[in-house]
């Protein structure tokens, strides 16, 4: 299953493809072709700005750099950019627990259990090699589904565009 894999490479790399933080927007637009506008993280200010290629959210500074990618994983059908092609690759979600797990112990992705209190009906795993984290709820019934991996940053070298500059498609 391309997805499945694709969020187990996630955590090993941190990255889907050429998304990964303190990639350039332009850069990954160059590959993926344009993103979904999702929208303004603040009501006053345009920047940082969300975008999406299918279930992966990515948080944009003003310098075009991303910040965060999350992926959205606790709908039905779970989209993800697949390296080499503009279309997306999709598979039935949520998935479980036991999947995950697994398809990152095949590729040698060593992951431990994120030990800081988390909200109740949750836990995550975080990879060790890269720090990204899979978010999974628990039910009282079943077995625990994948509701979200995400990778952020908390720093980088930010030089937003020039205000003479042209504009980038994104709003300078």
């Amino acid at each position: 299953m391309i997805v499945l894999r694709t969020l187990a490479e996630f955590g090993s790399t941190a990255a889907i493809g050429p998304l990964r933080c303190g990639a350039k927007l332009n850069d990954v637009v160059a590959t993926l072709g344009p993103p979904w506008d999702i929208g303004r993280v603040s009501k006053r200010r345009r920047w940082p700005h969300l975008f999406s290629y299918g279930d992966a959210e990515l948080c944009v500074c003003c310098c075009r750099r991303v910040t965060m990618i999350s992926v959205q994983t606790w709908r039905e059908t779970i989209e993800l950019p697949v390296p080499g092609r503009r279309s997306l690759a999709t598979s039935a979600g949520p998935l479980t627990h036991a999947r995950v797990t697994a398809e990152l112990s095949s590729i040698g992705c060593r992951f431990s259990p994120v030990t800081l209190h988390q909200p109740p009906g949750q836990f995550a795993l975080q990879a060790e090699s890269t720090g990204t984290t899979f978010t999974f709820r628990t039910n009282d019934d079943s077995e625990s589904l994948l509701d979200s991996v995400g990778h952020w940053i908390t720093a980088h070298e930010c030089t937003p565009p020039e205000s003479d500059a042209p504009d980038d498609g994104f709003g300078a």
